[in-house]
């Protein structure tokens, strides 16, 4: 009981100045605009100087190695250099892609290959109509409007290519679309539609969010901070905090900031799925006892 009253405690220990120095952060440009903005307000309520370069994780990983820097919140992909011996490398929440349809219609759950045929170019199905994909009813003989949020709204679109897609190339039908808000009121119309986004919309958007599976008669699972970090929700890519060892007590209180229930709100509009809240603990845990 008292290490879970000091773990809770924790995280709600607000960001608090132990240093003069500048604290030089680096990472991906993807969480610049809601953790940078958070991170600035930390230092302008709490007389803390940080320097933020979150110009991309390849820069950032860079910055590190060279001394350059003093953490990262980086994403790696499959062919790109990690973090050495030298660095200690937590999880600290996921991107996903979430696909999402009016609530409407009468479905709750895809395949990978149900989601190929509507969404690939080179697949061996190419669905067209909601009944292809199991739809029954007024909704089954309309046509399936497929829309995507561009990589301007984040990585949605390559985890879903190079995941589920055997050729990572889209239907020239699918429509593109730099905002989440802009994609949801395409398929908000009576003609509806399915959209391929970066997280889940608002409860109160009149969209719901499908289950994915990736082979038919396989368990469907929804994107929850609990089925990204277990794994089964297949579509997603974590997101590292990463410092080099023997710093984690100078950088503790930052690092304790990133990890709490006040800016997991930030990691969100980011994009980022933070951790189940038990995990999180137990991370705070193992950052202080470095």
């Amino acid at each position: 009981m008292t290490r879970l009253v000091t773990l809770l405690g924790l995280l709600l220990v607000p960001c608090c100045a132990i240093s003069a120095a500048p604290i030089r952060m680096v990472g991906s440009d993807l969480v610049a605009d809601s953790i940078g903005a958070e991170l600035k307000a930390c230092a302008t309520q709490n007389d803390v100087e940080f320097s933020l370069a979150l110009k991309g994780s390849r820069l950032g990983i860079e910055a590190l190695k060279s001394d350059a820097a003093d953490f990262g919140l980086l994403v790696f992909a499959s062919g790109d250099a990690r973090p050495g011996p030298e660095f200690s490398s937590s999880v600290i929440g996921y991107m996903t892609a979430v696909i999402v349809v009016p609530a409407s219609v009468p479905l709750t759950q895809l395949t990978y290959s149900q989601l190929a045929a509507v969404f690939g170019a080179s697949e061996l199905n190419n669905f067209k109509r909601w009944s292809e994909i199991g739809v029954t009813g007024n909704w089954g003989v309309r046509g399936i409007t497929p829309v995507a949020t561009s990589r301007r709204a984040g990585l949605a679109i390559d985890l879903f290519r190079y995941g589920v897609l055997q050729t990572p190339e889209l239907k020239p039908t699918v429509e593109m679309f730099d905002a989440p808000a802009q994609a949801i009121e395409r398929i908000s119309s009576e003609e509806g539609g399915i959209a391929l986004l970066g997280a889940p919309p608002a409860e109160t958007s009149g969209m719901k969010v499908l289950l994915i599976g990736k082979g038919a008669g396989e368990v469907a699972y929804g994107p929850t901070s609990e089925n990204l970090h277990s794994g089964d929700y297949p579509l997603r890519l974590p997101v590292y905090l990463v410092f080099r060892k023997g710093a984690a007590k100078p950088l503790n209180f930052v690092l304790r900031h990133l990890l709490a229930d006040e800016t997991a709100p930030a990691l969100i509009k980011a994009g980022v799925v933070p951790l189940p809240v038990q995990v999180r603990n137990q991370l705070v845990f193992e950052l202080e006892s470095m």
